[in-house]
């Protein structure tokens, strides 16, 4: 009876391991939040995630109501972030922020999310 025991817990100890392994990286948080009304245009765009992202297939969009809103570098930093500075203006509005990177699995992922422009006046 033991051995059969020991048995079922090794095999759900190897298919816990693997499932952690084979795990794709995640948005972890973002600023500007998802559905955040921001005061006045946010100085840049940074995306969180789970694991290390992939700088050479990392990307980050911004649209709004008047199309693609320019964009610098997106730029991959040490604390499994991707970010990128907001050079075009942003009216008052909803913006789509669409992002592209890999973890350590080499899988693509991509995603997007809102949030809003309200001008201080």
């Amino acid at each position: 009876m033991a051995k059969r025991t020991m048995g079922w817990l090794v095999l759900v100890l190897a298919m816990a391991a693997t499932t952690t392994v084979l795990a794709h990286m995640k948005l972890s948080k973002a600023m500007p939040a998802a559905g955040a009304v921001v005061a006045g245009q946010p100085p840049r765009v940074e995306i969180w995630y789970t694991q290390m992202p992939d700088r050479a297939v990392s990307k980050l969009t911004l649209k709004g109501t008047g199309g693609e809103v320019k964009l610098g570098a997106v730029a991959v930093a040490a604390d499994k972030s991707i970010s990128a500075t907001v050079d075009g203006a942003t009216p008052d509005g909803t913006y789509t922020v669409s992002w592209q990177t890999a973890g350590d699995d080499g899988h693509v992922q991509k995603g997007d999310y809102t949030f809003s422009v309200r001008q201080t006046r």
